[in-house]
């Protein structure tokens, strides 16, 4: 409805309260767009799924909160004994450096937690000896030892590898010492040979010598004797 200026206030009045709706009609017309939207906020929600490290983050909090005394120790005992295994095995690894023939290879156990922790592990080393190079050999055998011994505490396997590293540097030390023989013996048979070949000059200048000598005594009768000392 229009309102014009020359109407009286009773009149204008009236007209808003035409107008204007009442509070109970407001609240119906607002009810089913609110309703509206919680479905539509319902229905986002169940469409949307959890990814799988949120599924999984939220299965290890309730396996934490149902976990009791005794399992909530085991579980530290096993972080404990994984921190302490991948730093053993990566000890290993760092100093074996291109002797080492794989990675660290680890064994898990699952915790009371639903968790793999390692508990134990492996790094496989070449320790095979290099051929005709004993040199080359200790070297490595040294590089072994040093891999084997690397770790804070070694296990027992450690100590056997290294034992046998320990034991192919002995065997490529005496070889090298037989090589460096058979090297010395060689120049001295060349020495020798050449020592012969001079022995032999002088025993021939020696003798030219002596005729020498008999052809001057028999020239002036002198019975002078001299001594050639080799």
């Amino acid at each position: 409805m229009r309102i014009h200026s020359h109407s009286n206030f009773s009149s204008l009045q009236v007209s808003l309260n035409e107008t204007k709706p009442t509070p109970n009609s407001q609240s119906e017309s607002l009810k089913p767009q609110t309703e509206t939207n919680s479905l539509s906020k319902k229905e986002s929600d169940q469409n949307k799924k959890p990814s799988l490290n949120e599924r999984i983050d939220s299965q290890n909090k309730h396996s934490q909160n149902t976990l009791n005394e005794e399992d909530l120790k085991k579980v530290e005992e096993l972080k404990l004994r994984d921190r302490e295994v991948r730093t053993h095995e990566s000890a290993h690894l760092a100093a074996a450096g291109q002797y080492a023939t794989s990675g660290a290879k680890y064994q898990y156990q699952r915790g009371p937690d639903g968790k793999n922790y390692a508990v134990s592990g492996e790094v496989s080393i070449d320790t095979s000896k290099i051929p005709n190079n004993p040199e080359a050999t200790i070297k490595k055998a040294q590089q072994i030892q040093a891999a084997a011994r690397a770790p804070a505490e070694p296990s027992s396997q450690d100590r056997q590898v290294a034992a046998e590293a320990s034991q192919m540097e002995v065997e490529a030390r005496a070889e090298l010492a037989e090589q460096r023989q058979l090297r010395l013996n060689e120049s001295q048979e060349k020495n020798s040979s050449s020592e012969s070949s001079d022995d032999k000059e002088n025993k021939n200048n020696a003798t030219k010598l002596y005729k020498e000598i008999d052809n001057t005594k028999a020239e002036d009768g002198s019975g002078n004797i001299l001594n050639l000392i080799a």
